[in-house]
């Protein structure tokens, strides 16, 4: 616990708000501006509205800002001589980076928490029509899951790339390719590529895609253990790495 109270500190000076506020903004403004120009198509009230913000959010805007956050979060670490300490520690290797994915985990649900908030609150000023859907609520939890395995895998190229922005820029390479291979039709690339397992989960009961899926069980269930297979996959490839390299380094 003290780790990960020491790795969320690191953020105060990382101006984590902006990335935090400012991500979910420009996903909901463009959403919300694509709903307004386009009403006459766009008639299912809610589910139109929120599936256009999603839209957008889950294609790019939210691996881009779990990408920028994860770099923050490794950024302190490759100054000065923190790196030397991070290796030097008496905490274990899976501790380290365990505590680094947390981190960047609980930072990611801040920002979606701020998703939500800022949906709904554009979503009466626009005046759409009917109720927010509880399944809008229920995939931003959900999604929070594949969320996790972004942050895990991110976390390792952060961890591995002392560079701030050459993570951000293989994430949103990872991202459109995920998004390529998702419209392709190869449903199977949800299961082995953490951005793209983000995206189609983001993506669920929405009518802005065409092969969207649904909300049952057998998808809450198929989310879940891809999402923990993906994490533990990313934490156990981070700790071999952390655990391998050389304090001279």
């Amino acid at each position: 616990m003290k780790l990960l109270c020491n790795d969320l500190l690191k953020f105060r000076r990382s101006h984590m708000w902006a990335v935090l506020t400012l991500v979910p903004l420009i996903a909901v403004a463009i959403g919300a501006g694509n709903y307004a120009g386009n009403q006459g198509q766009l008639d299912a009230g809610w589910t139109s509205y929120l599936s256009q913000i999603m839209l957008f959010y889950g294609m790019i805007f939210m691996t881009a800002g779990i990408a920028i956050i994860a770099s923050a979060a490794w950024r302190v670490e490759h100054r000065g001589h923190n790196w030397h300490s991070l290796l030097t520690s008496t905490r274990s290797a899976g501790s380290l980076t365990a505590s680094k994915i947390a981190a960047i985990t609980i930072a990611v649900a801040a920002m979606q928490a701020v998703l939500v908030v800022l949906a709904i609150g554009v979503g009466f000023v626009l005046g759409v029509p009917g109720t927010p859907p509880g399944s809008f609520g229920v995939v931003a939890l959900l999604s929070l899951l594949p969320a996790a395995a972004v942050s895990a895998w991110q976390s390792l190229l952060s961890m591995v790339i002392r560079n701030f922005t050459g993570p951000i820029a293989i994430a949103l390479v990872a991202s459109i390719f995920s998004f390529g291979v998702l419209a392709s039709g190869a449903t199977f690339a949800r299961f082995v590529l953490p951005p793209g397992l983000l995206t189609d989960t983001l993506w669920l009961g929405s009518s802005a895609v065409a092969e969207a899926g649904t909300i049952n069980e057998v998808t809450i269930i198929q989310v879940t253990i891809a999402s923990t297979v993906l994490t533990l996959a990313g934490w156990l490839a981070a700790t071999a790495y952390l655990r391998a390299t050389d304090v001279d380094l």
